[in-house]
């Protein structure tokens, strides 16, 4: 028996390695039979019942019609509200899950809007009465911030047209998730005033349609990878790289000639321009290409804010101690939380790089 061990033995770290790669297997498949049974369980729900909704009129096919938005919004965290808002305004071609995504992306936008209107310095009525300037200032804040939680969902329904949404499942997550930071941002916002319960009871509804949303997406997506959950037990081992590295990212990072950039800031005027804040005054709005602004090492004590027309920019430093980005806006001197921040992407459009691009934000250095 002994012998038998000793032949072929392994040593301790390959054995490591082998058991590791079982468990990863047995865990992926663990996933992969839990999103089919859950595939052939809304499956059974959403086509089985438009089937049998043949057999009957009307009263068969609302039946059917409810049946598919119930199946999905049991994947959200606020079914009763999915299902209210869905039911009512869902119609009979639009029994499939992608559809009910988008209609679910519609309804959070119609309610959006609506709640937006509370927050306008032109009538909304959290102004009413409003005279420090804090609070003011907060529901500025929350009007710019819901501005963008608006373009984010126009975002996710325009890129939807023509295309499946598991093309673009990515982008949509992104979108969805950012809308539902701009909601608790502007409430955070609001959480040293009176105003803080009301704005939230204005947004709840058009929050929880969101977020439902983006859980709908996300169950779209798992079931999609599901399909090709061998291939990817294939190749695991292979994918070094994260996704969301962009070629083009990738070979200007490595780059030794970073003055091929679009724009070159530098405090010791080797650069065109010595602040950054000067140098997003020339990004294009709404570009199509890739805008890169090389920041040469040193400290850039400015509050820098990159627009929301202000499309694929890209910057680059020397390294996280070389260049450094340092403001000193606070809440105690009378400034919200939203307007305090050093380094401000108001708007995400295409692939944005933050991990590796050798800056450092630092807040009242």
């Amino acid at each position: 028996m002994s012998s038998l061990k000793a032949y072929g033995k392994l040593d301790e770290a390959e054995q490591a390695r082998l058991e590791a790669r079982r468990r990863t297997r047995k865990r992926i498949t663990i996933i992969s039979l839990s999103s089919i049974l859950l595939v052939a369980i809304v499956a059974a729900a959403v086509v089985g019942t438009s089937a049998s909704s043949g057999n009957s009129k009307k009263g068969g096919a609302d039946k059917s019609l409810s049946t598919s938005v119930k199946a999905v919004c049991d994947v959200t965290l606020y079914k009763d509200s999915c299902y209210n808002n869905l039911a009512p305004v869902a119609k009979p071609d639009q029994l499939q899950p992608e559809e009910l995504f988008k209609l679910a992306i519609q309804v959070a936008k119609n309610e959006l809007s609506k709640a937006s209107q509370h927050f306008s310095k032109d009538g909304g009525v959290l102004y009413n009465g409003v005279k420090d300037n804090m609070t003011i200032t907060a529901l500025e804040n929350c009007q710019e911030l819901l501005s963008l939680a608006l373009d984010h969902l126009d975002n996710s329904l325009e890129a939807g047209h023509g295309v499946s949404v598991i093309d673009i499942v990515d982008d949509l997550r992104t979108w969805l998730s950012t809308s539902g930071t701009c909601y608790q941002t502007c409430i955070d916002g609001l959480s040293e005033t009176k105003l803080k319960a009301t704005a939230n009871d204005y947004l709840k509804s058009s929050s929880e349609l969101t977020s439902n949303s983006l859980a709908i997406i996300t169950w779209i997506s798992k079931v999609a990878s599901s399909v090709n959950i061998h291939r990817r037990l294939l190749n695991y081992e292979d994918q070094e790289m994260p996704k969301w590295l962009h070629p083009e990212a990738r070979k200007l990072l490595q780059s030794s000639d970073l003055n091929k950039a679009d724009a070159i800031v530098a405090q010791d005027g080797s650069g065109k321009y010595k602040r950054i804040t000067d140098a997003l005054k020339d990004v294009p709005e709404k570009s199509k290409k890739r805008y890169v602004i090389y920041v040469k090492k040193g400290i850039y004590f400015e509050n820098v804010r990159i627009e929301k027309k202000q499309w694929n920019v890209m910057m680059i430093g020397d390294g996280m101690n070389a260049t450094i980005v340092s403001a000193s806006l606070n809440v105690v001197d009378g400034t919200p939380t939203f307007s305090t921040a050093t380094f401000v992407k108001a708007f995400i459009q295409g692939e944005e790089w933050l991990k590796g691009t050798g800056i450092s934000y630092k807040p009242g250095l």
